[in-house]
């Protein structure tokens, strides 16, 4: 069985999420920039012309590096929490491997899967992403530790769909 990860849609949400802080400091970078004379002329009048000027540099340039960083940072967080989660459907069980530094794997048998429901937000359906829980039997739905293993918080809404299906058809399958 392959290996299969949660769908781009999943880098590009993690993306839009890590990023955003990075899009914000460019935008004020951007307009410290543009109003780079203004202030200047501001700030002269405290610091005298010359440190107005090597003040409102270092302030610009602290602004783009930060931006840099930012962005660099949201960038790399975004690829290692997609590459973070994946799941291998078996012939009695999938597979769910979480976790960049410590890994966990968990196998869940089809014959205890009691349900499989898909939950999307607004935000969620604009991405075309959802979150995926897998209910086993003798899963409390408020036990966060039992709910935990069988769930994907962002996934592909097609990916989960194909994956609700495919493990309704192997459940029936194994039961039967």
């Amino acid at each position: 069985m392959q290996e299969q990860k949660l769908g781009l849609r999943v880098y590009y949400y993690y993306l839009y999420k890590k990023i955003l802080i990075g899009i914000v400091f460019l935008l004020l970078s951007i307009i410290t920039l543009i109003s780079k004379e203004v202030i200047v002329s501001k700030i002269s009048f405290i610091f005298g012309a010359d440190l107005a000027i090597n003040i409102t540099s270092y302030l610009i340039n602290g602004l783009f590096i930060i931006t840099f960083l930012s962005l660099a940072i949201g960038i790399l967080l975004s690829w290692l929490s997609y590459v973070s989660c994946s799941f291998i459907l078996d012939e009695f069980s999938i597979l769910i491997k979480k976790g960049i530094l410590s890994k966990k794997t968990v196998s869940i048998p089809y014959k205890q899967i009691q349900d499989i429901s898909i939950e999307q937000s607004f935000s969620n359906r604009m991405m075309g992403v959802c979150k995926l829980a897998i209910s086993t039997a003798g899963n409390d739905t408020h036990d966060n530790i039992g709910e935990a293993e069988g769930v994907f918080d962002i996934i592909d809404i097609n990916i989960a769909k194909e994956l609700q299906n495919t493990i309704l058809q192997k459940n029936n399958t194994v039961k039967a």
